[in-house]
């Protein structure tokens, strides 16, 4: 598992108005907790397409990312799983994706 790569996660039971079910979500923890850490640190992603808030972003389904559906990068509902919990990597995100991650999650964080 690496940062950017994305993979299923089962997020259930539901949490109030966190995202549930089984879902693709992105690593967005750095490789060195990657290797060592029980748990991951994750972004939910959705196929619930609207106009973003200034924490996302649309993810166009690409072979290099494994997505079979347009989704939105839910950088708000940052959270962290246990890894037994996600699944192998599907794909990973391209560059300038990769790029509205961290700018996403600056947003969130207040960087």
């Amino acid at each position: 598992m690496r940062q950017f790569d994305i993979a299923y996660a089962d997020l259930n039971p539901p949490k109030g108005y966190t995202q549930s079910g089984k879902r693709p979500c992105v690593v967005v923890q750095c490789d060195v907790f990657n290797r060592y850490a029980p748990t991951v640190v994750i972004v939910p992603l959705t196929s619930v397409i609207r106009v973003p808030f200034p924490s996302e972003f649309i993810i166009t389904p690409s072979t290099t990312n494994g997505l079979s559906k347009t989704s939105r990068f839910l950088g708000g509902q940052i959270m962290t799983i246990d890894r037994r919990f996600l699944s192998d990597p599907i794909g990973s995100l391209e560059n300038e994706y990769r790029a509205m991650a961290k700018t996403a999650m600056a947003t969130v964080l207040g960087w």
